[in-house]
């Protein structure tokens, strides 16, 4: 099975709101590398810093794989009912034209976006579930098991594009509050002693990310956002690490 991982960071128009970007796309990068985020060997993951359009493409033309997963951060914005993203200083691309050649793939933007204070940090910290009323905690999958899981799910998976956006067409993104939101929820997802062994769809992920992205902004912020996909499929997004 042959996958990867691209990461797009879009232009900055700022010092800050590099490092912002910057720790986000490293914060996926970081979960993907991990069983829980499906173990991806560092040669799977791509990372590109406001690249060029030729050199987007040269990318995503070079890719003979089975499965992949395209991330957008950075600035974006509706026009005519199409998403589009500041990809550098000179360029504004629709990132809908910039899909891989494959059958199986996701799409997830985080992008139009308002920054304001209290930027909240992803906690990617390795928990182990708790039992009320005591319980045995199985001994971790290895890496090697946690792509096994992840590969065998691709596999069964049908055909599709999912594209998954951090809010609704002609809305704001605020905080990154939709990327804390899904990484977080996607890493402790094992903290339920049921899901032994079980992966997490990216269609269950995105319903609950869209409750917990709209509460959070609601309650810390003061703000509505609504996370939105199209094409839901059940590809795996993250795997129960016991």
């Amino acid at each position: 099975m042959e996958r990867r991982v691209i990461i797009i960071k879009g232009f900055s128009k700022t010092d800050q709101e590099k490092k912002l970007d910057i720790y986000y796309s490293n914060a996926y990068l970081n979960f993907f590398q991990l069983s829980a985020g499906g173990a991806y060997l560092k040669e799977e993951l791509i990372f590109l810093v406001e690249p060029t359009s030729d050199d987007l493409t040269k990318v995503i033309t070079e890719q003979q794989i089975d499965f992949g997963i395209t991330v957008y951060i950075g600035h974006g914005a509706s026009q005519e009912d199409n998403q589009i993203f500041q990809l550098n200083e000179y360029e504004i691309i629709k990132p809908g034209q910039f899909t891989l050649n494959i059958g199986k793939q996701i799409i997830i933007l985080e992008s139009c976006r308002v920054l304001i204070k209290n930027i909240q940090t992803v906690d990617l910290t390795d928990k182990i579930p708790k039992f009320e009323k005591g319980g045995i905690v199985r001994l971790a999958l290895t890496k090697d098991q946690a792509r096994e899981i992840y590969d065998s799910h691709i596999k069964r998976c049908e055909d599709g594009i999912m594209i998954w956006y951090a809010c609704g067409l002609g809305n704001e993104a605020y905080n990154f509050i939709f990327s804390k939101t899904l990484l977080e929820i996607a890493m402790n997802w094992h903290l339920d002693a049921t899901r032994h062994c079980a992966i997490l769809p990216v269609d269950e992920l995105s319903r609950l990310t869209w409750v917990e992205t709209y509460v959070t902004a609601r309650d810390v912020f003061g703000l509505t956002q609504l996370s939105c996909s199209e094409g839901n499929m059940n590809y795996p997004f993250a795997i129960s690490k016991f």
